[in-house]
């Protein structure tokens, strides 16, 4: 039997530390979103239950959150545009959660009115994909998107677009608000890239 080396050894602590199940700066610290201005960090209290439940067309299911924050990103009128959510699944669960997350997409985007699409919507940015639903008028809700990604190491990001009264709005139509988006998600996720190096 040959003896471990030093250097296996390393290896092997050097990725258990970098497989580390964790919420890394780069998903938080993201401040140059065309337009917006992002607040500070808000983390969920330690005594948030680690599990929650969503609903889906087989009734309701659970998606696990052993630590999460919250970051609003406002327009030039100080209103809320973008809610964006980082949230960490407990790592044995997070591939069920991923599935979950799914499933409840599907039932919002089918028990929702005035929805841009029949099937939820795929977008790809920087090589991260992205899924989720989005409305095809102003005039129904307060949420005109939510989407989701699932970048690897029990991360989940949700990208939450408030539709606001028109006095508020930073965007003109359908069309503009799907353009700014867009281009947050496009924004983040290069940011991301570059941030976490790959």
């Amino acid at each position: 039997m040959k003896p471990i080396s030093i250097s296996f050894l390393v290896a092997v602590l050097f990725l258990s530390f970098t497989m580390k199940y964790e919420i890394a700066p780069c998903y938080l610290n993201f401040k140059t979103a065309t337009d917006l201005i992002a607040l500070d960090p808000e983390r969920l209290p330690a005594s948030t239950e680690q599990t929650r439940t969503v609903n889906s067309n087989n009734g309701d299911i659970e998606v696990t959150r052993i630590d999460g924050y919250r970051i609003l990103y406002k327009n030039s009128l100080n209103a809320p545009f973008v809610n964006l959510k980082i949230e960490l699944s407990k790592e044995t669960s997070y591939l069920k959660d991923q599935q979950n997350l799914l499933e409840n997409l599907n039932y919002l985007n089918a028990h929702s009115a005035d929805m841009e699409t029949k099937e939820l919507i795929a977008l790809e940015f920087n090589g991260y994909k992205i899924h989720g639903l989005s409305r095809k008028s102003l005039e129904v809700g307060s949420t005109l998107g939510t989407f989701v990604m699932f970048p690897g190491n029990g991360i989940t990001v949700y990208f939450y677009f408030n539709n606001l009264r028109p006095e508020f709005r930073n965007f003109t139509s359908i069309e503009d608000y799907r353009k700014q988006r867009d281009r947050f998600i496009g924004e983040y996720t290069k940011h991301l890239k570059g941030c976490m190096g790959h």
